[in-house]
């Protein structure tokens, strides 16, 4: 059996996951996402990863089902298809909402360093405990800390995520994971120093955290990527009730979840 011959036949052997890592490796070699969607469009016609990703799991499936009655084999190629379909949209998911989060907590941690500097300068350097002041740095010191537990658990859900449908891989692009933890230890940097602030001009200090908030709030944000995945897989399968359905039911979770958090506050 030659070279060629032996390759074509473990393409063949390949899982859904294995799919779907193989074309991650070739998509992190270009860092970024935006680079290597460039790099899809710059080819005539443009490539379409999906739709290599999704023969490729055909293929494989009917060949593991050879010989086997027709209506085992299209319900092998038909939950093939669905998880390697729904893996690549997880990953897609997953990259574009830590992008997303990124811009955000790059403005909102800039306005925290900005507002904690005023602070700290007031009274040409001295920092008088009026009502005021105290409570605009202890408002300072709670929500810069809010910010590090939804980077925290933001981590933690895309953690949970890979292990679960990657093998533990990394679905973030390389340039991006990095970016992450720069963020996230900018963050941490501002949260630590409002802290401090807080401390030396005698604000109270802060009640205890609920030890499980940071694994709710993680549970929450993997819902946030794998349900939509899962709506977008089906709907992209010709299922579009099954989608609909799907995405109703984690929109109505929002909803709950953000009225549940109305009430509490």
């Amino acid at each position: 059996m030659t070279l060629d011959r032996r390759l074509a036949r473990i393409d063949e052997t390949l899982s859904p996951t294995q799919l779907v890592l193989r074309w991650l490796a070739e998509a992190h070699s270009y860092g970024d996402l935006v680079p290597y969607v460039a790099s899809l469009l710059a080819h005539d016609p443009p490539v379409a990863p999906l739709d290599r990703l999704a023969r490729e799991a055909v293929h494989g499936a009917r060949s593991a089902m050879r010989g086997k009655r027709p209506e085992f084999v299209d319900g092998a190629v038909r939950s093939d298809l669905r998880e390697t379909v729904f893996r690549f949209e997880l990953v897609m998911r997953i990259n574009v909402t830590t992008n997303e989060l990124l811009d955000r907590e790059e403005l909102i941690a800039a306005l925290f360093a900005s507002q904690l500097a005023m602070l700290l300068n007031e009274g040409g350097g001295k920092r008088p405990p009026d009502d005021s002041h105290l409570r605009r740095l202890e408002l300072c010191r709670s929500l810069t800390l809010v910010r590090v537990n939804e980077l925290l658990a933001s981590r933690d859900a895309r953690s949970s995520v890979e292990a679960r449908y990657l093998d533990g891989h990394s679905a973030l692009f390389p340039d991006v994971a990095a970016a992450f933890e720069e963020q996230l230890r900018r963050s941490q940097e501002i949260a630590v120093m409002a802290m401090r602030a807080a401390e030396l001009d005698g604000v109270e200090p802060a009640l205890p955290e609920d030890p499980d908030a940071l694994k709710l709030r993680a549970g929450e944000l993997v819902a946030d990527l794998v349900e939509p995945a899962k709506s977008e897989t089906l709907d992209k399968l010709g299922e579009g009730r099954r989608a609909l359905e799907t995405a109703n039911a984690w929109v109505r979770t929002r909803l709950a979840r953000t009225a549940a958090g109305a009430h509490g506050g």
